[in-house]
This record gives C-alpha cells, structure tokens and sequence, in this order.
C-alpha cells in the first residue's frame, strides 16, 4: 500500500469518526427528545383522565367512556387504568391493549410521585399519583408512538445515507489533496532515481517556497554536493596512492634484479641493498599513513581522553630529534597559559603526537635554516598553536590535500601525505588548522578546544 493512499485511508477514517459521532450524537439526542415529548403527553392523558374521573364520580361513569372515545385512540394503543388508595382497578379506558403492572409498581409510584419504563412490546409507561381534592390515585398510560418511531426510523435512514455519502466524499476529496501534496515528492523521488554514482553532479528540482519537501530537496542537494566531493576525494586519493606506491615497487624490483647480477659479497651489492631497505622502510611508512588517513576520514570510532598538549609536543620533539638532530626548535608559552588545564585537550594522544612529528618533519624538511618557533597560548575556549619555519616563497590552497608536493619538493623524500594526516587530526579533535605566508616564514596554525571548556559546555547544556 503506497504511503498516498495509506494517509487518505487514515484521514478518511480519522473523519468518519469526527462525522459518526456528530450523525449519532443526533440520533440519540433527537431519540431521548421524542421519548421525553411522549411521556410528558401520556402523563398529561394520566392527569386529563383522573381530573374527568373525579368530575363525573358521582355520575355514570359511561361519560367518561364516552369521552374516551373521542380522545383514547389518538396515540396508537393507548390504555388508561386507574386505582384507588386501596390500589383497586375503578377505572380502564376501552382500548384492550394491557398494561402490565403489580402491587410493587404501584407502591413504587405511590413513593415516588411518578415513574415511567418501556414494557416488553415496546410500549411506553407512565405512572403518576394524583391527590388533587382529597383523593389518592394511580394513574397508568401507556402508548405506543408509532408516528414519533417512523420519524425516528427516518431520520435513521437519512443518517446512515450522510454517512455513506460523506464517507465517499471525505475518501475521495483527501486521496486527491494527498495526491496533489505528494507531487513534488513523486516528481522528487523521479528525478533522484535517475541519479547513480556517475551522475552525482545532476541536481533535483526544488520546488519554490520554504516547506518541508523544499527543504527536503535542498538539503538532498547539499548531500549530493558532500557525495561529489567525498567521491572526487577517493579517486583522487585512489590515483595518487596507486602512482605512490606502483613508483617505489618498480625501483625496488630494478634494485633487486641489481643486486642478483652482482657478485656475493661486492661493495656495489651492499650499497644495493642498503638503497632497497631504506626504500622499504619508505613504503612501510607510506602504507602507514595511507592507513591512518584513511581511518580518519571514515571518522571511525578513536579512544580519546584528556592529553597535555605541551607534553605530546616535547614527545613528539624528542622522536624527531634522534632522526634529525640538527633541527633547532623554539617552544613559546604565552601569558594565556595559567594552568595545567589550559594545556589539556580531549584527543587520541597517539594522533597528536603524530600531528606533530608531521608538523616538525615538514619545517625540518623545508626550512633552510632547519628552524622552528612554536607558540602555543589560550583564546578563549580555545588553545591555539602556531608552527613558523622559513620560506622562499607562499604554498598553494591545496596544500592541505593528500599528496600534495611542493615546486620545490619534487626531489625531497616524503609521501605529501603529512599535511593532509594534520588536517584530519585536527579534524578529529574538534579544531581545525590554517596557514598563511608572511615575512618570508610558512605559518601552520592549529586551533583545538580545552577539554575543561568542552565539559563545562556540556555541564551547562544539561
């Protein structure tokens, strides 16, 4: 069942109910009406007979019967008895229609002045006791209202007429409202089955004003736009890698079909081997940070706990230097450190040390001086560290993309994937990092949030 016809069924349904219980609430009140209009004309036929009784009492009583003639047979089966204080029978119109009663009912209407039920043919009762003029009767009428149950049956018919009526309209006028709301969303959902991973840069239409299926289509637009970018980025990433790694492999396999010509124990085949294991050790690291950018931008699940970041870096200093010694490094704290706590950030402490290195390798690697100053001071909420190494010249926007070299990088060892493992680490952490080119000196900026803030914000939200 299609969502359009679900949601004109429930509608329907929902309406039905709203006009079932207007059609009944009719009903029943135009039926307790009719019932109450009948025992009040059977109680005044009660008080009518006993007031004629008393008149003519002394007189032939076929008076009364005569007038009864007249008047009983105006309401279908109408009967008339009448008691004394000794719940006798003195009086009973001529209709033969009975009315069954009892000492009990009697007393009952005597006790509480008036009573009126429906018998098992359907007749209706009343019971009054009259005491007008120092006497004491029981009055019984009863009556069938065969006009008022016609009526009754008719405004039945009319009803469930409106309702059938009102069911087939209310169905068929909401299944084509639902059916002109749903448009956009069929047109939607045609133009999203025509796009495939090759067509991701068609669009949906959007249809004009601000409502939800507007929002729908913009907001799937904007996914599409996200897709494009995720999937340029693994092609990207795709080539590169098979370029890095097809590269490497073909000068070791040249290395090694070297080493297999040379004689056992030559100088030429030691220094071929030396190359063919340092080149390993290259694509080891390689393997290892296409692995780790690749779990990064998955954003799969990574321990994070609260890290000193002036603890990570001097790690991180320490594991450069015993590979380069010669690079000179400047930590600066400033005056907006406080405290321990302004130093700690929530991270994988691994990812931030790996940050570093990364940071430090690339000043180490271009930097003509083999100098680099590092700022770390608090703004607000945030800490931020700044990396400056000298420079020739500005890097390109793309700096930050995945094995992206610079001009002059073409013959420096390295795989261009350490700036893009920052950036994501950075990411990762709920930070971000920048650069920027001025007086002659490179500038990587790394801005990650304070743990203490983060908890505090988090304190406050609940």
């Amino acid at each position: 069942m299609s969502t359009k016809l679900r949601m004109a069924l429930l509608f329907a349904g929902l309406s039905l109910l709203l006009l079932l219980g207007v059609l009944g609430y009719i009903f029943v009140s135009h039926s307790a009406s009719r019932q109450e209009e009948f025992y009040e004309r059977l109680e005044a036929q009660c008080v009518r007979t006993a007031s004629l009784l008393d008149v003519v009492r002394e007189a032939d009583k076929r008076l009364l019967r005569v007038m009864d003639m007249n008047t009983i047979h105006r309401i279908h089966d109408e009967k008339v008895l009448v008691f004394d204080a000794d719940d006798h029978l003195i009086y009973s119109s001529l209709d033969d229609e009975p009315i069954p009663y009892s000492a009990e009912v009697l007393k009952g209407i005597r006790d509480a002045g008036h009573k009126a039920w429906r018998d098992d043919d359907g007749d209706e009762v009343v019971g009054i006791r009259y005491t007008a003029d120092g006497t004491d009767l029981v009055v019984l009428a009863s009556a069938f209202d065969k006009h008022g149950q016609e009526e009754l049956r008719n405004l039945r018919n009319t009803l469930l007429i409106t309702l059938a009526l009102g069911a087939l309209f209310i169905f068929g006028a909401s299944y084509l409202y639902i059916g002109f709301t749903f448009q956009p969303i069929g047109q939607l959902d045609r133009a999203i089955a025509t796009i495939d991973v090759d067509r991701l840069d068609q669009r949906v239409p959007e249809p004009k004003g601000n409502d939800e299926i507007h929002r729908l289509a913009v907001n799937y637009n904007h996914m599409l736009d996200r897709l494009r970018g995720a999937f340029d980025l693994q092609r990207a990433f795709v080539n590169n890698a098979s370029h890095e790694l097809r590269t490497p492999l073909a000068r070791m396999n040249a290395q090694v079909e070297r080493a297999l010509a040379l004689p056992a124990g030559s100088d030429g085949l030691k220094a071929t081997l030396h190359t063919l294991q340092n080149d390993i050790a290259a694509q080891a690291s390689l393997v290892e940070s296409l692995l780790l950018l690749q779990r990064l931008q998955a954003h799969l699940p990574l321990h994070r706990s609260g890290v000193r970041v002036d603890e990570a870096l001097y790690a991180a200093l320490d594991e450069v230097h015993a590979l380069h010694p010669d690079l000179l490094a400047n930590v600066d704290i400033g005056p907006g450190i406080g405290s321990e706590k302004d130093l700690i950030v929530s991270a994988n402490e691994i990812l931030l040390r790996t940050m570093f290195l990364n940071l430090l390798r690339n000043a180490h690697t271009y930097a003509p001086d083999k100098r680099v100053s590092i700022a770390i001071d608090r703004s607000g909420a945030t800490l931020v560290l700044r990396f400056s190494n000298t420079g020739a010249e500005a890097l390109p926007p793309q700096v930050f993309a995945p094995f992206f070299r610079g001009v002059h990088g073409e013959h420096i060892k390295g795989s261009g994937l350490g700036l893009s493992i920052v950036e994501q680490v950075a990411a990762d952490a709920g930070g971000a990092v920048q650069y920027h080119f001025g007086e002659g000196q490179h500038h990587f900026t790394v801005e990650l949030p304070l743990a203490a803030m983060t908890r505090d914000a988090a304190v406050e939200a609940r």
